[in-house]
């Protein structure tokens, strides 16, 4: 290392890093995705290397640094423009929608009601000041116990993988179990060829688990970090939650508004069985359109929230440890990319899911009609499509992602994740499998919780107000869903963050290997493709 980087007649560049740290070479342009072959760390350690590409022989060492960010597109152009347009239209669309719905609920309430309060049909759910303040308390604890399992993630990462993952494989053969002595074999038997098919997978990838442990303790950290990210989890829930309770009023207003006008009424078949029909269309199709626009802006405000972890995410990957830096701001700052330029890529990636959501909620309303062939048929094409939707969805994770660091329009993503899948797709299924069982396990866990939480409280302070124990099973069921929930605005940022650095390590190795060498040289040990760019 005494000697310089670069030959005669250039100087010699000042050295950035101790002279212990292997000798690199200056990545890619922006732009350009392929990565000629690089010899092995082994071969470049003591060795001089005169590897470049014929671009930077004469650029200073700050100026090789600030090459690093080349990759990341600090003012991406506006992209899928189209997509943003249809999708402002379509809410335009169900702004007058929803208008006149409220405006029908509105106009019943004032109108005296002619049901029979004796009626048994009719059902009075009266939520007391206390059932809210359990509901509170139980979201509150369920965040606090994500937070602190986010803390054990980081400090015992390895551990955490294996004992889920083991958990994970316990559950297939408990459950075939539990079926099998209820005599139903054939699920039985499903079961157990999974479990043994997963236990298989799990003897196979024991030599992945310490780069998922690695990459699980950057992510939590840097969580940590930008807290800014859990905010925005948290603003996320609020704004589905208050979309959900809009879409709910909606529907019902709508349905009360078209019902008459559509000839809508219960009939009964030639079996007895009775069934809702309408003369008139109408309200077939309103109804279809509010299911299209729920899947459609859900997926929008999901995908946002993806959108702006996994920039937070890149943000520090390309620009921490740069002249560039990551800003003082950098959630914000990812956050106005993702509502702007890249909104339209969100827009038409959501688009496409909630094109298949929607064709599945028809594919089951006709499984439930009375024609037995045709419903047969459905179900069929429902669980085929179901299956599709799943892909596609986490297809478009991994396309979010170049998104949020490259500003590109979904199509380029999408093409750039297909040959990142081709190249990669075995070491990301495999690494998000191992993440993803700590996850999805820690969700659980802290569920039930919560779920055993809400039950001690009913009984310690709301055994006078509910004696009920159909109402103490549906409320100890909403705290278990709680917690779930609460976990989930954790999880979901650690799972953007994995996904994002998964996808930076596979395509820009040198910026990691510039900027942060000692956590590249940890991930090499243990992930030694990385140091092959795709």
């Amino acid at each position: 290392m005494s000697q310089s980087y670069y030959p005669p007649p250039y100087p010699p560049p000042q050295q950035y890093y101790s002279p212990q740290q292997p000798q690199y070479y200056p990545p890619q342009t922006a732009g350009s995705y392929s990565y000629n072959q690089p010899p092995t760390y082994e071969q470049n350690h003591g060795q001089e290397e005169n590897y470049n590409h014929g671009r930077e022989e004469n650029y200073p060492d700050y100026q090789v640094h600030n090459t690093v960010a080349e990759k990341w597109n600090k003012k991406p152009r506006f992209q899928d423009l189209w997509a943003i347009i249809l999708f402002m239209i379509h809410l335009i669309g169900f702004a007058v929608l929803s208008y006149t719905g409220i405006n029908e609920l509105i106009n019943k309430k004032n109108q005296p009601s002619n049901t029979n309060p004796n009626n048994s049909d009719n059902i009075n759910i009266n939520i007391s000041s206390n059932v809210i303040t359990l509901l509170v308390i139980v979201g509150i604890f369920g965040f606090v116990l994500s937070l602190l399992y986010m803390l054990l993630m980081q400090r015992f990462p390895k551990p955490l993988i294996k004992v889920t993952l083991y958990l994970s494989i316990a559950f297939y053969f408990v459950a075939a179990a539990a079926y099998a002595y209820f005599r139903q074999y054939i699920a039985a038997i499903l079961l157990a060829i999974f479990g043994i098919f997963y236990l298989f997978c799990a003897f196979t990838w024991r030599d992945r688990i310490p780069f998922a442990a690695i990459m699980l303790e950057t992510v939590t950290t840097l969580t940590k970090k930008y807290y800014g990210t859990i905010i925005m989890g948290l603003v996320g829930l609020v704004i589905q939650v208050g979309w959900t309770i809009l879409w709910i009023i909606t529907l019902i207003g709508a349905k009360d508004k078209f019902y008459e006008s559509s000839g809508c009424g219960e009939t009964q078949n030639v079996k007895g069985r009775s069934s809702f029909s309408c003369s008139q269309p109408t309200l077939y199709l309103i109804v279809l359109y509010l299911v299209f626009s729920y899947y459609w802006t859900s997926q929008v405000i999901k995908t946002i929230i993806h959108v702006t972890d996994s920039g937070v995410f890149a943000t520090f990957y390309f620009l921490e440890g740069t002249p560039s830096g990551t800003g003082s701001t950098p959630t914000l700052s990812s956050l106005k990319r993702a509502c702007t330029t890249s909104i339209g890529s969100v827009c038409y990636g959501s688009l496409i899911i909630a094109i298949l959501s929607t064709t599945r909620f028809i594919l089951r309303s006709i499984a439930r009609s009375d024609d037995d062939a045709c419903g047969f048929i459905a179900a069929c094409l429902e669980c085929l499509l179901s299956w599709i939707e799943q892909l596609v969805e986490y297809f478009n994770h991994y396309a979010y992602v170049q998104v949020a660091i490259y500003g590109k329009s979904y199509c380029d993503a999408a093409k750039d994740t297909w040959r990142l899948i081709k190249e990669r797709g075995v070491d990301a299924i495999i690494n998000d499998n191992l993440v993803g069982n700590v996850l999805v396990m820690g969700a659980v866990f802290i569920g039930a919780l919560c779920a055993l939480f809400g039950f001690g409280y009913i009984r310690l302070f709301l055994s006078n107000d509910i004696v009920d124990n159909n109402a103490i099973l549906i409320l100890v069921l909403i705290c278990f869903f709680f917690g779930l929930v609460m976990t989930g605005v954790i999880t979901n940022v650690i799972d953007s963050g994995v996904t994002t650095t998964f996808v930076a390590l596979s395509e820009s190795p040198d910026a990691l290997k510039r900027t942060k060498p000692q956590l590249f040289e940890r991930i090499r040990r243990e992930w030694p493709r990385v140091v092959q760019g795709i």
